[in-house]
This record gives C-alpha cells, structure tokens and sequence, in this order.
C-alpha cells in the first residue's frame, strides 16, 4: 500500500477513536450532574437570635426600672418556613427566673429579606429586681423539612432594679472647725456634683463650714432615689447669727438656718418683724454679708425715725445695702450686730410726736419689714439662701444671692430664716426649704 495512504488511514482511526472516548466522557459528567441538582439537603435548624437591646436609661442603658422603655430587635433566620409563631404569645421576659408580665408598646416585623425576619420590639413596667431574659420555646417555627427550633435563653446584659438605695450619714470632725460628711450606700449611686465619690461609687463626701440641715436626693443607676438627712451640726469654721425684734419685748437670737420668730409663727400672734440683727464670724470676713431689705411704715414715704432698741435711722421704703463696716451697727444681747429696719414700727408712741400711730392702728401690728435681700462679695464658693414666713401666706419661695423676698411691699414679714451653704448645695437646700413648708 501508498504510504500516503497508510498515513490518512491511520489518522482517521485515531480521530474516530477520540471522537468515541469523548462521547463516553461526556455522556458520563451530564448524568451525574442531573443526579446532584436533584437533591434538597436542609441541616439547619430556624434560629432566633437578639440582634440588640438598650434601655431609655441613657446614662446607664444597661440598667432600668419599670419606668423605662426597654427595646430592640429579634432575628429569624430560615429560608424554608412553612409555619412561624413567633409572636408575644410564644416568648416570654423573665427577670432571674421569674415571668413577668410587661407593658409591651411594640413587637412588629419591620424587616424581611427571604434568610433573615428582623422584629423590633419594645416595653416598659419590668417589676422585681434581676437580670433580664427573652424566653424562646422550641417548636414556634418549622421549616421545609420538619425541622424545629431550639428552646432559647436570649441574654440581654439589662439589670431590673426597682428598689431605691439605702443610704446612711454620719458627721466627722475636720481640720479648722470643718465637718465632713459621709455618706454610706448599700448599692453603686450616680455622682453628685459638688461632692466626692469612692470607686466602688457607694461612699460620699463633703466638707462642710458650717451648721446645715437639708434632704439630699441619692439616685442610684436605674434612676431610684431616696433621700437621706445632711445633718452637720458641729461645723464652726464660718457662724452666721441672727435675730429679730417683732416688738420691744419680743427679741430672739438664733443661728443658721433656723427660724427667727418661731412663736410668732406657732401662735397666733399679729406682732410683725420691726428689726433684724446679723453677724458673721469665723475664717470669713463680717463684712461678706450684705443687706438690704423694705420698711413699710404708718407714716409712708419722706419720714424717718429712730430705733426705739438702737436709735439707729431707718427709713419708709428700700433701705441701701448695708454691711457690717456701712455704721448700721448695734450693741444687741452683748455682741455688735449689723441692723436693718428699727423697733417702733408698730408703736403708738405720744400724740404730739411726728411718729404717733392711732393706738387701734398700732394694736394690729400692720406694720414692719416686708422684703429682704441678702448676698455675700468676696465669697465665689459660697451662696446665700433665705426664706420669709408671711401671716396667712405661710413660707414663700425661697430665693438666694440678692434675689428679693417679699408678698406685697403693704404685707411685713412675721419670720425668716437665712443659711450660707456650698454653691453646689444651694438649690438642694432651697428645693428642701420649699418642700417641707
């Protein structure tokens, strides 16, 4: 044979040959394809999950109590359901182990992407006291292939706390005639300005000058207060004295922060205050305190008389602030006082003096200081704080640092009470004046 033709033969067998192996090749990876796209394999079970939870507490977001709103967002995860109960009656909220039964404001799907359902949920009025929980039975959601979910624990990392803290003072000596005060806590507070806080944020402390009685509000993280007594007694770096003479015979001396005239308060009295005395000693200037207050007298604008105590002036209308280095100062039960207004106000006196008052005019005490003011210079961490008692008024507003007290310029004072206090506590003490009178 042609080697030419040996040649054409024998490529032709090796191509037929190829042609053949390939085929079979071919025939062989298209049935097993077939085979693997028929099959379905669903291992995983639905799964709920907390994606996120915060309490309304926004300084402390992990800690709350009933008043709080709690909320947040729960994730399903499965693509084949055939039948999804998650809904309120099928989850429960446990604090410690126990069900409650919360206020709940929402729990809607707000999110749906075929794998994942997103939930948002919100509620308030979490009683008793714990850790919180999401209960999550088995079996409220089903897939494809009879697979159920787990029973779950969702931890939120919020505690419940609905019990105000306990909280106990105690006064202790400090150096130059100081006190501080301590307070205890059985549980972590949230700092008070003004005041020093320990680590574990259960003690508190301040240095105090002088004597002051007032409620101190203590919140603790979830926001419940209590209040616990300031009661520093023993302070004497800085003495505030005062006193007032509602007639000639009526004279009381008291100290910070206590009541002027408290008989005129208690009894029913009509006298009015005519005088006030005031001191200040102790590691402060006398002359911090300035004063200023409104006589309204019988005789009106234009006149002025002596004291029937001190012969000191005084005047109808505002008298100009006065301080102890002004020269309104008197001799008053054996020490020198600085004096606003005067005694005699309300005294009937003789009728042929410019000072005569009808006797039935003076016998119903209409008379006296009707407005104070008080503020302190040279003092930037120290305020002033007073209150005026008005007959048939009972206590007004407390106001402090030179903010005037007064009814009506016509209706005098029967009693005041004044006290310098820390800057930092002087709302504390003009919420507790106004609160308990």
């Amino acid at each position: 044979m042609h080697k030419i033709t040996k040649i054409f033969i024998s490529f032709l067998l090796i191509t037929i040959f190829n042609l053949a192996f390939q085929t079979a090749f071919a025939k062989y990876v298209i049935e097993d394809i077939r085979t693997v796209a028929k099959l379905d394999i669903d291992r995983c079970k639905p799964k709920i999950t907390l994606t996120d939870i915060i309490s309304s507490n926004s300084d402390y977001p992990t800690y709350a109590n009933k008043n709080h709103t709690i909320s947040g967002h729960i994730k399903l995860t499965e693509k084949n359901i055939v039948r999804n109960d998650l809904s309120l009656d099928n989850i429960q909220i446990l604090v410690v182990d126990k069900i409650i039964e919360p206020n709940f404001k929402t729990f809607s799907l707000v999110s749906d992407n075929g794998t994942d359902k997103i939930y948002e949920f919100s509620f308030d009025n979490t009683l008793t006291d714990g850790s919180l929980t999401i209960f999550i039975p088995s079996g409220i959601v089903e897939d494809k292939s009879g697979q159920i979910n787990d029973e779950t624990i969702l931890s939120t990392n919020i505690y419940i706390d609905n019990t105000p803290p306990v909280a106990n003072f105690q006064e202790i000596s400090s150096s130059d005639n100081k006190s501080k005060a301590e307070i205890s806590v059985n549980e972590a507070i949230r700092p008070l300005s003004g005041w020093d806080i320990s680590g574990d944020s259960k003690i508190l402390t301040k240095e105090f000058n002088n004597y002051i009685s007032y409620q101190l509000p203590i919140i603790d993280l979830a926001q419940n207060s209590s209040d616990v007594l300031v009661d520093i007694k023993n302070a004497t770096n800085i003495v505030l004295q005062y006193g007032s003479s509602d007639d000639y015979s009526r004279q009381t001396l008291v100290s910070s922060g206590s009541v002027s005239s408290p008989n005129t308060i208690s009894s029913n009295s009509l006298c009015k205050t005519e005088a006030i005395f005031m001191k200040l000693d102790g590691n402060i200037s006398p002359s911090s305190l300035q004063a200023r207050c409104y006589v309204y007298t019988h005789w009106g604008n234009g006149v002025s008389r002596p004291c029937n105590y001190s012969e000191l002036m005084y005047s109808h209308g505002y008298s100009p602030w006065i301080d102890y280095n002004t020269g309104n100062n008197t001799m008053y039960k054996g020490n020198i006082f600085t004096q606003l207004g005067g005694c005699g106000v309300n005294s009937s006196g003789n009728i042929n003096s410019p000072y005569y008052i009808p006797p039935d005019i003076a016998s119903k005490y209409l008379y006296g200081i009707s407005s104070l003011q008080f503020k302190l210079q040279n003092s930037p961490d120290l305020s002033v704080v007073y209150q005026i008692y008005i007959k048939g008024k009972s206590w007004l507003k407390a106001v402090s640092d030179g903010e005037e007290a007064f009814y009506d310029h016509t209706m005098p004072i029967s009693a005041f009470r004044m006290n310098i206090v820390p800057k930092s506590e002087k709302q504390r003490l003009i919420d507790y004046w106004n609160r308990v009178f």
